[in-house]
């Protein structure tokens, strides 16, 4: 396996709600990762992202610029530019960009790809979903 360098134009890109987005830059489709994945995400003023639950994987974050929430259930977590967030498995959540612009937030799981992923509310290994 050779280091590999992927710009944001090759990603595999993922259109959300309110013109967000999310793009798996390195996973085991692009680089043959075994072992982990890393994507970056921008969340448009307003955007209030449906919970989802990573079962079994832990995911890290990290806000580039922008604040926000996280949404656990009713809870709200806030961050802000330069903050690393903690999600443990099994965690409802959802990103909640409170301010008036963009939220640019690199993510990591230790899993080549996305992983297995349920709205809240549904059942453990329910329909997977980005």
């Amino acid at each position: 396996m050779k280091v590999r360098v992927i710009k944001l134009k090759d990603g595999e890109r993922i259109n959300l709600q309110n013109n967000s987005w999310s793009c798996h830059l390195l996973n085991k489709n692009i680089v043959g990762s075994k072992k982990a994945m890393l994507g970056v995400s921008t969340f448009t003023p307003g955007t209030d992202t449906p919970q989802k639950v990573h079962d079994d994987e832990e995911e890290l974050c990290f806000v580039i610029k922008g604040k926000g929430s996280i949404t656990v259930g009713e809870e709200e977590v806030p961050f802000r530019t330069s903050s690393a967030v903690y999600i443990p498995p099994g965690v409802p959540h959802g990103v909640r960009n409170t301010g008036d612009e963009d939220v640019v937030m690199v993510y990591v799981f230790s899993y080549p790809e996305y992983p297995p992923t349920h709205d809240a509310g549904e059942p453990e290994g329910g329909k997977n979903v980005q």
